[in-house]
């Protein structure tokens, strides 16, 4: 009489556990890089649209309007009232530029260009606004 065999061997098992965590460490791999690109495309979008909202407030106000940019953290401030604050996380990164103001009519004090870059995806972006229609642009490097 011959017995019959039921369930996995223990290399069987074994063989399986090994491939599922390999698949499991390349797929968080993959899940973390994609995360990271869309956080930095947030960012992006929510800083022009920020800088938009700046050009708005000093309009319908009929103010100056402020934003300032330093290390992590960009405020807009009209009337020394602070209207919006934020704080990027810590592997977004800003350009160089300090200040930019829009007047009572909403031209900005002069163009820049801002650029946004994640050490975590290696994305940057680059947000522009124009010296004499304070036409606000974003787009990718």
């Amino acid at each position: 009489m011959r017995r019959e065999q039921h369930g996995f061997t223990f290399i069987e098992l074994v063989m399986v556990m090994a491939l599922a965590g390999v698949l499991l460490t390349a797929g968080a791999s993959t899940l973390r890089h994609a995360l990271a690109r869309e956080e930095i495309d947030g960012w992006a979008r929510s800083i022009a649209y920020d800088i938009m909202g700046a050009q708005q407030a000093a309009m319908t106000r009929r103010t100056n309007t402020v934003l300032t940019f330093q290390n992590q953290t960009y405020s807009i401030v009209a009337d020394s009232t602070t209207l919006r604050q934020q704080m990027l996380p810590t592997h977004i990164s800003l350009g160089s530029i300090t200040t930019l103001s829009f007047d009572r009519r909403g031209i900005p004090s002069a163009g820049i260009t801002l650029t946004v870059t994640s050490a975590l995806s290696g994305r940057s972006y680059i947000i522009t606004v124009e010296t004499v229609t304070g036409r606000v642009t974003f787009s990718e490097t």
